[in-house]
């Protein structure tokens, strides 16, 4: 499948220019997205496109491989946060640009990074007309109850508790109809949960502190479906992950956590998305720890289901994130530090192993 040529109103340098679209048959319109392909990259004075649809026997990273040997300068991901992450991942390091046209249900890359998730042709104009940024990538390392052991690249977020509960128990079918309102029975399940694993984790190399959980979050990015914040100081820029370390939401814990998270999801502070945010980790206490690290280390016990962008990874004892720092060029909006609210910052890697904030904090004390 190929795009016819554009070559009216370019200049020399982006006549020579191809991009590479993979997208899910599954998710995509694809009559629908090549006819704005078509048009978007003829009015940008772009070669004909290159079309790879992804395929159970054929991995992103063999898609990545051919679009980049048949010549493509950009790859554009076209389907869900699944097909993003996969692409993204293959994207690591490569001298080429990365874009995301969002055709799934959450969209929570692109709803972070501030890409907008209604409107097919704004999404791939900016694939073609934005600018590119040096962005980082988490690092998930995990060992599952049976032995398997594996990792994965992640570009959101990755964790136990709520968010991975979420993922395990909502139904694909109702998912598929409804949308993100699918979500809404699984997440109320995981914020009723008792159940609490003992956690042994080091954060940055530091001491190993143990701490019944209910709940971690450790992010790239930090807002999830619908637009809520868990992870109200990530950046995608800045060299870092934040954690986030719940030790329950009954008892005082709940009410103090839902107060905390009240503090950026309330109308205020969504119209402030650019007001400081360095106050955010100095307010840990015995019912959650909010820290920044480049290197995460958890102990499992019992075991706990584990996700990364959406996706179950499965029941894990073990699981090691880390983060490679300005590995993707991402083409983002020409307006993107806007766009993105804070998401976009300047570099706090300067402060990973020290500085001001509690990087080594321990977690919540929760043996009660």
């Amino acid at each position: 499948m190929t795009m016819t040529d554009g070559g009216s109103g370019g200049s020399n340098r982006s006549e020579s220019l191809r991009a590479a679209v993979l997208y899910n048959p599954a998710r995509v319109n694809f009559p629908k997205l090549k006819r704005v392909v078509d048009l978007v990259a003829e009015e940008s004075g772009w070669r004909r496109s290159l079309w790879f649809p992804t395929e159970r026997d054929a991995g992103a990273g063999d898609l990545v491989a051919a679009a980049l040997a048949a010549g493509a300068d950009l790859v554009i991901a076209a389907g869900g946060d699944g097909t993003v992450r996969e692409v993204g991942a293959a994207m690591r390091g490569v001298d080429a640009s990365f874009a995301v046209v969002p055709v799934g249900t959450a969209n929570l890359y692109a709803r972070n990074v501030g890409i907008p998730l209604s409107d097919l042709a704004t999404a791939v104009r900016i694939a073609f007309t934005g600018h590119d940024h040096a962005v980082d990538v988490g690092l998930l390392d995990y060992r599952l109850a049976d032995d398997r052991a594996g990792s994965t690249p992640f570009l959101v977020m990755t964790g136990f508790g709520v968010d991975a509960d979420m993922v395990a128990y909502t139904d694909p079918e109702l998912k598929r109809r409804f949308g993100w309102v699918a979500y809404v029975g699984p997440i109320v399940r995981g914020l009723l949960k008792r159940d609490r694993p003992k956690v042994r984790s080091r954060i940055n190399g530091g001491d190993e502190e143990s701490s019944r959980l209910h709940s971690v979050f450790v992010g790239n990015c930090g807002t999830l479906t619908a637009g809520f914040q868990v992870l109200p100081d990530a950046l995608i820029d800045d060299g870092v992950l934040d954690v986030l370390l719940v030790r329950s939401l009954d008892r005082t814990d709940g009410p103090r956590v839902t107060r905390w998270l009240h503090r950026f999801n309330n109308p205020v502070a969504r119209l402030r998305r650019d007001s400081p945010a360095a106050q955010t980790r100095t307010e840990s206490n015995d019912s959650f720890r909010y820290v920044t690290a480049t290197d995460v280390e958890l102990h499992i016990s019992p075991e706990a289901v584990l996700q990364a962008d959406g996706d179950e990874i499965g029941a894990a004892v073990w699981a090691r994130m880390r983060i490679d720092p300005g590995a993707l060029r991402l083409r983002l909006p020409q307006h993107s530090r806007r766009a993105a609210g804070r998401q976009l910052g300047g570099s706090r890697v300067s402060g990973a192993s020290g500085g001001t904030h509690p990087r080594h904090a321990a977690p919540p004390q929760s043996e009660r």
